[in-house]
């Protein structure tokens, strides 16, 4: 325990990261009224700010 990830295991981690933010944008958009459609809150939502952040960190990972 506390080694290091493999860079194969860590890519795949990666990708599964950058493809679930990519899947909370979509969820998380803005209504006509400026609210998120899927939880309603203020656009943007902590959910969509997160999704963004994910994409931003783990996409430089992925192919």
């Amino acid at each position: 325990m506390g080694g290091s990830i493999a860079e194969q295991e860590f890519d795949t981690y990666a990708e599964a990261q950058a493809a679930y933010g990519r899947h909370l944008l979509g969820l998380h958009r803005r209504d006509g009224a400026g609210c998120c459609r899927d939880c309603g809150r203020p656009h943007p939502c902590g959910e969509r700010t997160r999704a963004g952040l994910l994409i931003a960190h783990f996409e430089d990972w992925t192919s």
